[in-house]
């Protein structure tokens, strides 16, 4: 492959052929997958299917290239090659959105940094001796719009006058980029090879450090015309040009409809230019071909993680060059409607279809003509006589057919899922009293009914309705979503006629549908308002947020457990004139949360980020929202932080907390080292706190400082690698303490050692009990521990703590983070672990822990009073293995030796775990765990200090129908499948409480979900 320049213009030839590129920018992307979803896992035969229904329909349309984000294996780039004649760009994005530089993920990727310059050149050129004897490759590009993305800090370029500092940055990555260039062409001189730029931004840099491209690559978003780009890279390159992206949405964002017309007429006015500058008519003649943006629609685009089996229509950036839908002030590019063919279901194989638009069929007809034997005459004559009519009329019934037309409808029905199970369950004493007749049966069914709604073009939504069938009795082996139709007794108050038993009353009706959730969007000029009900909602943690008042509440399927309606709210968002100003209200905002409202304002001023909030409790919930938990007091939190990120990796964040100003002048005991008791208020100060954080450069080095008067306190603290940390670091959101935390990352290559240390002292310490007595005819009064329902504060949680723990991550695969809250589905490492461990000394005892007791509907103090002072430790590892594309397996260990969070008795427990999944030909999951002497799986067990000698767990499902949907968490959750699996425990001394069991229990499910 080779261009070459004669007087006609500039020509790419492939095997001493002229070959005008007529490409288009593929991924395969299915419904309810995002990035993350990768086909080359997939086994051969299902990529073989994908890629024939792909390539066949391009080739169909006289496709004769193709690009991809995803780099395609060597192989089937040969496979679609030789099965199809489409060949491919090799196209590696070169630290574009980030890369692994000795095993550290940088995010915003450095180009100035000599060890990342050299790890890249290293890099590319191993794509290079990958792919260069591969037939199917047309050329090598590097990047994607790179000099769009200087993003990265330095003294050097801050130092720089501001409109200098990109130019600077650009510098290096030019630079770099010929660098690669020239090293590839060394060792593969018979491909071409150039960059992506973002438009011709910087072409005079270009010209003068890249000078070893053989044409220029670009991505131009211009509309219909390209305008005056042929003209300036003749001028200032003298290079062919080759688009890798380019094309038009086929949203209209005025008519909030479809718009295929619109995209079509686009693509042949910007081909019908195209071929005008094509070597041999006369003009530039610098053009040799293009790819069009994007082959079919991607409906992961919008919010990258949500909504991932819905076409969001939202336009997310403005381009006045599209006016067939621009208007002042207003965004008008949808990132999910690019491409040529629409994201269809999939078909029987398993594959996602395409549905052709209107653009698909007047390219088949551009790319019938060749411009280098056509006259250009002959060309302008052939995009003059198209007859667009009869392509809009296709891509129209085709809509139709495709039953698209949803989408307009103000209520549809989208699908759901139906359960059904088959439970028998029993234990050693009844089966030895009874024998067979000793097993108890039970059977459940239930649906869920999906729908979504659209009434106008600023509001949609979603919802899901449950109706319930029979519902097993599963507990307390399982607690289970549906438990709400389980049949309650209730008994009478008094007898109704003395000496006789009062007669309970069983209600076995109850609840049978229920909303399970919802949400609603309004998208307006100034503001948004979504209302929502028990669906995922994320904390403030990166938005100012630093005494973490809003707590994430994404575990769902934990909350279904107990039957609960969290979180639910309405939360209005500013933007425009109002951006930064924020306000959420609602029964439960998250999880346990009373009924509150909040305001948050971000506002920027003296360098720094920062964030008020304001939080208001209404009113006191009158439930828990466990099974067990107790419920907290009505008050209101106010806060204030600043944050900053300096150059070289600086971050400084401050922030100051109000909390509790209505507990201010009551009064609390305390005692001193002699047992003598005081009696004390509380005073301003005891409501406020202030937190601090530096981190360093080095190391990734922080310190952390956090003072908190007696009430002040804040939310639920933020650990660092969110949901997944493993960290046992005693974290508490109380106040009364001065805590003092520092850490650090190490990175060895492909490993990261993380040693953190915390101190912690309280102002006030727990109160011990002591019994009134009388003393030389003196009533001393004694002493009792606090709680937080009748006392002002209690220590609980952020009781006193000498704290050091430190953890080891091996990670060979820097772009699938070990720690990201889906690393279960998306680790692409060989092998991947980390081990460590933390230990923590409690040098005081605490104040009493609340549960809230049920029959009286209020909270209640756990017998024997606080904890005691002990030392605990606790070792986890996590290990995640891919021996092959066909096979993932997943272990978790943990050994401790911990405390209750609730009831001292028992005393600390000391206990292993060992779960494990595993997966094969991503149809067959085997899944478990054996725990010894471990609390009991729900929290409640822990909060009672209730542990088994053995718990079992053993689980086997086999999704059924096509493949191709597995990679991610949505994916497993939405399959169909057929399923067994066992639960066993064994009851020790330490279980007397429940006595009415035998030595084990045990428990085998039968399920079936099927998907519609």
């Amino acid at each position: 492959v080779t261009t070459f320049k004669d007087e006609s213009g500039w020509k790419l030839q492939v095997n001493g052929e002229d070959f005008y590129v007529k490409g288009v920018v593929w991924g395969y992307t299915p419904r309810g997958a995002n990035y993350a979803y990768n086909l080359w896992a997939e086994s051969d035969d299902y990529i073989r299917k994908v890629l024939d229904y792909e390539f066949g329909l391009m080739k169909a349309a006289g496709v004769n290239a193709n690009r991809s984000f995803t780099t395609i294996p060597p192989k089937w780039v040969t496979y679609i090659y030789r099965e199809h004649g489409i060949m491919s760009v090799i196209n590696p994005l070169m630290g574009r959105y980030g890369y692994n530089v000795d095993g550290k993920w940088i995010p915003f990727t450095d180009y100035s940094d000599p060890r990342t310059r050299e790890v890249l050149k290293r890099d590319m050129q191993e794509f290079v001796r990958r792919y260069k004897d591969t037939p199917g490759v047309l050329m090598f590009a590097f990047g994607n719009e790179s000099n769009y993305g200087l993003s990265w800090s330095s003294f050097e370029i801050e130092n720089l006058p501001v409109g200098e500092q990109n130019t600077a940055k650009a510098r290096y990555l030019y630079s770099l980029w010929n660098e690669v260039v020239a090293a590839g062409k060394a060792i593969d001189p018979n491909h071409p090879f150039t960059i992506v730029n973002g438009d011709i931004q910087y072409i005079d840099l270009i010209a003068e450090l890249c000078q070893d491209i053989d044409m220029l690559g670009t991505n131009a978003y211009r509309g219909p015309s390209f305008t005056s780009l042929w003209a300036d890279v003749e001028q200032k390159l003298d290079l062919p040009v080759i688009f890798f992206e380019f094309g038009s949405d086929a949203f209209n964002a005025r008519a909030f409809a479809e718009d295929q017309l619109s995209q079509a007429l686009i693509l042949k006015d910007q081909w019908q230019e195209m071929y005008n500058k094509a070597a041999g008519n006369g003009e530039e003649g610098n053009s040799i071909g293009a790819f069009i943006f994007e082959w079919r629609d991607e409906w992961w685009k919008y919010l990258q993680i949500e909504n991932l089996d819905i076409q969001d229509n939202n336009a997310s950036w403005s381009n006045q060059a599209y006016l067939f839908d621009w208007a002042e002030g207003k965004n008008n590019m949808n990132e999910e409607w690019f491409g040529i063919t629409a994201l269809g279901p999939m078909n029987s194989e398993g594959v996602s279809t395409a549905r052709p638009r209107m653009a698909y069929d007047v390219m088949k007809e551009v790319f019938s003509a060749d411009p280098y034997s056509a006259s250009k005459s002959d060309i302008n004559q052939m995009f003059a006589g198209m007859n667009l009519d009869l392509y809009e009329l296709k891509g129209d019934v085709r809509l139709v057919k495709a039953e698209n037309e949803e989408s307009k409808r103000k209520l549809s029905f989208t699908g759901g899922r139906l359960q059904a199970e088959m439970v028998v369950r029993g234990d050693d004493k009844f089966l030895d009293e009874k024998g067979e007749d000793g097993l108890f049966f039970s059977n459940g069914e239930m649906v869920f009914l999906d729908f979504g709604f659209q009434p106008t073009d600023k509001v949609s939504g979603q919802m899901t309705v449950n109706v319930l069938g029979n519902v097993a009795e599963k507990r307390t082996m399982e607690f289970t979503y549906g438990d709400r139709g389980l049949p309650l007794v209730i008994f009478e108050a008094e007898e109704r006629i003395q000496g006789f038993p009062r007669t309970p009353v069983v209600l076995d009706n109850r609840n049978r549908v229920q909303l399970y959730d919802f949400n609603a969007k309004y998208e307006g000029e100034n503001i948004d308002v979504e209302a929502f009900y028990h669906t995922p909602r994320f904390h403030w943690g990166y938005e100012g947020d630093h005494f973490g008042l809003l707590t994430e509440t994404t575990d769902i399927a934990g909350i279904d457990i107990w039957d609960q309606g969290a979180p639910s709210g309405v939360e209005i968002t500013g933007k425009g004139k109002w951006d930064g100003l924020t306000l959420l209200f609602g029964p439960e905002v998250h999880w346990g949360a009373n009924p509150s409202a909040i305001l948050k304002y971000d506002f920027k001023f003296a360098k720094f980020d920062w964030t008020f909030i304001h939080w208001e409790d209404l009113a006191r919930r009158d439930e828990p929202s466990g099974s067990t938990e107790a419920t907290g007091r009505q008050t209101r939190r106010t806060t204030l932080t600043a944050e900053r990120e300096f150059a070289n990796g600086w971050k400084l964040e401050l922030g100051g907390i109000l909390s509790a100003p209505e507990e201010i002048d009551d009064v609390y005991d305390r005692v001193d080292s002699n047992n003598n008791v005081f009696v004390d208020k509380i005073e301003d100060e005891d409501a406020l706190g202030f937190r601090a954080k530096l981190t360093f450069p080095w190391n990734e080095t922080y310190l952390q400082v956090h003072h908190a008067g007696l009430v002040a306190d804040g939310g639920n603290p933020h650990k660092t690698w969110g949901i997944t940390d493993p960290s046992r670091l005693p974290y508490s959101g109380l106040g009364n303490k001065r805590e003092y935390e520092a850490g650090m990352i190490l990175r060895y290559g492909d490993f990261m050692l993380y040693p953190r240390v915390m101190y912690r002292d309280n102002l006030v310490h727990a109160n011990p009990f002591i019994e009134p007595e009388i003393i030389d005819g003196v009533l001393m009064p004694g002493i009792d521990q606090r709680d937080t329902d009748t006392d002002a504060f209690a220590v609980l949680g952020n009781r006193e703590a000498r704290s050091a723990e430190v953890y080891l991550t091996y990670d060979p695969t820097g772009a699938t983070q070990f720690y990201d809250w889906d690393n279960d589905w998306r680790e692409d490492a060989k092998f991947a672990f980390n081990i460590g461990g933390t230990y923590t000394e409690y040098p005081t005892n605490t104040d009493a822990h609340l549960f809230f007791f049920e029959p009286a509907r209020s909270n209640s103090r756990f017998p024997g009073g606080g904890l005691p002072k002990e030392d605990v430790w606790g070792l986890s590892s996590r290990m995640v293995f891919n021996p092959g594309p066909n096979a993932k397996h997943i272990i978790k260990l943990i050994r401790a030796f911990e405390q209750s969070t609730g009831d001292p008795n028992g005393g600390t427990r000391d206990y292993f775990q060992f779960h494990w999944k595993s997966e094969f030909k991503r149809k067959h999951v085997f899944s478990g765990y054996f725990m010894k002497d471990a609390f009991g799986p729900y929290d409640f067990w822990r909060d009672f200090n209730i542990t088994f000698p053995e718990q079992v767990k053993l689980d086997y499902s086999v999704r059924l129908g096509a493949t191709g949907q597995v990679g991610s968490v949505d994916d497993e959750l939405s399959a169909t499948r057929l399923g067994i699996r066992t639960l066993y425990r064994s009851y020790g001394e330490e279980n007397a409480q429940l006595e009415t069991l035998g030595d084990y229990e045990f428990m085998t499910v039968v399920y079936f979900t099927y998907q519609f």
